[in-house]
């Protein structure tokens, strides 16, 4: 039932509250977390090793947040940096065999629970969402 007084604001940070505790589980093994899953995701479908600035910008959070996340998956083997040719004082980040194992094992769970999570809900009304809040990020990223 739909708190009264909640406002957009409010029901995104529950939202995301929720998803990342019933996500948790779905991790639990491995020993990742759902923050952790999205940074290993997006190493695993990167063309190329990425810094930790891109990185940092693509999951929307600041280079020293990211360093931090990244050393904790370093530290579990998961990822690993090489030095970038390009500039030295750079290095680039790429996931490890262990890394790639670990999401393609978790990857079929995840995606069942995510089809699980909107199972009743139309599909119509999902894509909705997801550009709503495709719009939402590019707005609060414009603004800086």
């Amino acid at each position: 039932m739909p708190a009264p007084d909640r406002d957009l604001v409010s029901g995104v940070i529950q939202l995301s509250n929720l998803l990342m505790r019933h996500l948790a589980p779905v991790f639990e093994k491995a020993r990742v977390t759902p923050q952790q899953w999205a940074i290993l995701t997006a190493l695993a479908g990167a063309a190329q090793p990425m810094t930790l600035a891109g990185l940092a910008r693509l999951m929307l959070v600041s280079k020293q947040n990211m360093t931090g996340m990244v050393a904790r998956l370093e530290q579990l083997g998961f990822v690993e940096r090489q030095s970038d040719p390009n500039d030295h004082r750079s290095s680039r980040l790429m996931l490890t065999r262990r890394g790639r194992a670990t999401v393609d094992k978790l990857r079929p769970a995840y995606e069942q629970w995510r089809r699980e999570l909107g199972a009743d809900i139309a599909e119509r009304d999902l894509a909705a969402l997801t550009r709503t809040v495709d719009r939402l990020i590019e707005r609060l990223q414009a603004e800086g």
